[in-house]
């Protein structure tokens, strides 16, 4: 299967509350196939399940911010 080897970050989906982990999974993969001049510390930020955890929460906190922004000015 293809997903083993382009999970960097090594992150089973094994338990429901791991699919919250999705986004910054998605997230690095792309800065890491897309890369800049940092491609050792993009390289580095794949391959951290602690990264893969701060993403999927920036990731969350924008939308949440987005969604209440679009709620108070309605």
């Amino acid at each position: 299967m293809r997903w083993k080897r382009d999970n960097l970050a090594g992150i089973k989906f094994d338990r429901p509350w791991k699919w919250l982990l999705l986004p910054g999974v998605i997230l690095l993969w792309l800065e890491f196939m897309i890369p800049s001049k940092k491609i050792i510390v993009s390289a580095r930020r794949a391959r951290s399940p602690l990264m893969t955890t701060v993403y999927s929460i920036a990731f969350y906190a924008v939308g949440l911010f987005i969604l209440a922004s679009v709620i108070a000015g309605q």
